[in-house]
């Protein structure tokens, strides 16, 4: 595949559309109804939360506003898309991570995520239907960080009998566990699915 033939058509403002081109009809329905997001979106589910138990990880966690271990029946996600990108607020119970996703140059399929000092670009793929990202590059107060002090990061986002489903796990350069949430969601302010065991 080339990269004219990846890439979508300019008219086509929505972030990873945009970005991914073909490739974005490759994920799953619920991937793109997610990731296709207009204006706003909303959605809610549930999700587990495993932390890593070092004093380093949770350091780490405390830094980036990381939730807590444990169950959240009432996990949420906002999408706010602007004229920049788009702004994710993720709602675990109390506790929210904010974020902000911004595009790279026209045909990487690389994401740009934003946390306050620190940001991340993410290239983006598909596996059987499943968005994947990867850590390719990082800046600390817009400074290029050091290849070695990278993140781990495996992350896929899929579609599950009519679920948009998430499993992210983040470690620290060495292996070391940082956090590791899954869930599931499904739009709106309903739970047309409660029941859902994780």
């Amino acid at each position: 595949m080339t990269i004219l033939s990846a890439f979508a058509p300019p008219r086509d403002r929505r972030l990873l559309k945009g970005l991914m081109g073909r490739s974005f009809e490759r994920l799953g329905s619920a991937v793109r109804d997610l990731h296709g997001t207009e204006q706003i979106g909303y959605w809610r589910g549930l999700a587990q939360v495993k932390r890593g138990r070092s004093l380093l990880s949770r350091l780490v966690g405390w830094w980036f506003h990381f939730p807590p271990a444990g169950f959240y029946p009432r996990m949420s996600v906002t999408v706010l898309r602007d004229r920049l990108g788009e702004v994710w607020m993720r709602g675990f119970g109390a506790h929210d991570i904010k974020t902000r996703l911004r595009p790279t140059e026209a045909g990487a399929r690389i994401v740009r995520e934003n946390f306050g000092l620190v940001e991340f670009d993410l290239r983006t793929g598909v596996t059987d239907g499943a968005l994947t990202l990867d850590v390719v590059g990082m800046r600390t107060l817009g400074v290029p960080t050091p290849r070695f002090l990278w993140p781990h990061l495996r992350a896929e986002e899929a579609h599950d009998d009519g679920w948009f489903r998430f499993d992210i796990k983040i470690d620290l350069p060495w292996r070391a566990p940082l956090i590791h949430y899954l869930g599931w969601l499904e739009a709106g302010a309903g739970f047309g699915k409660a029941g859902r065991a994780i």
